[in-house]
C-alpha cells in the first residue's frame, strides 16, 4: 500500500505536461484505492478468524491501524498534494478539501465496526462454546423440595 501510494505521489512531482500528471495520477491513485478497500476487508475478516480461534483481539486492532494510517494518509497527504497540483497549475480554484473530513470521519466509522465486530464475535463464541454449568446446592435443594411436592 505505502508503495501504490509513493508512486502515485510521484506522478505529482513529475516535469510533465499537467494533463498527463492529472491523468497518471488519477489512474494509480484509483488503483491504490481499489487495493486499500480490497486489502482493509481482506485483514477484516482475517482477523475475525484470528479472534474466533484464539480470543485475541491484537489482530482487530492492527487492522483499524492499517485501515487508519493509509485512510489518513491518502486523504491528509496524497489528497492534499494533489489539491495544491492542480492550484499551482491553475487547473481549479482554492477550496476547502472534503477528502480530509471524509477521512476522519471513515477513520472513526472503523473505529466503531471494529469495536463491534469483535464485541459480536466474542459473544457468539461464548455462546457457541458455553460449557455446563455445575449444578449448586441450592438448586439440587430446590430441585428436591420441587419432586417431593408433586408426588
Amino acid at each position: 500500500m505505502a508503495g501504490l501510494i509513493y508512486y502515485s505521489y510521484t506522478w505529482l512531482q513529475s516535469s510533465t505536461k499537467p494533463a498527463d500528471v492529472i491523468t497518471n495520477y488519477g489512474y494509480y491513485s484509483n488503483f491504490a484505492w481499489m487495493f486499500f478497500w480490497i486489502s482493509s476487508i481482506i485483514l477484516l475478516i482475517l482477523a475475525n478468524v484470528v479472534l474466533w480461534t484464539t480470543r485475541n483481539a491484537w489482530a482487530m486492532w492492527a487492522t483499524f491501524l492499517y485501515f487508519a494510517l493509509f485512510m489518513l494518509i491518502q486523504t491528509f497527504w496524497l489528497g492534499e498534494s494533489f489539491s495544491r497540483y492542480k492550484q499551482e497549475n491553475n487547473l481549479s480554484e482554492a477550496g476547502l478539501s472534503t477528502g480530509i473530513f471524509l477521512g476522519v470521519i471513515l477513520s472513526g466509522l472503523a473505529a466503531v465496526i471494529v469495536f463491534f465486530n469483535q464485541f459480536l464475535i466474542k459473544r457468539m463464541r461464548e455462546k457457541m462454546f458455553v460449557q455446563a454449568q455445575p449444578v449448586t446446592e441450592n438448586q439440587t435443594v430446590l430441585e428436591t423440595d420441587l419432586n417431593e411436592n408433586n408426588t
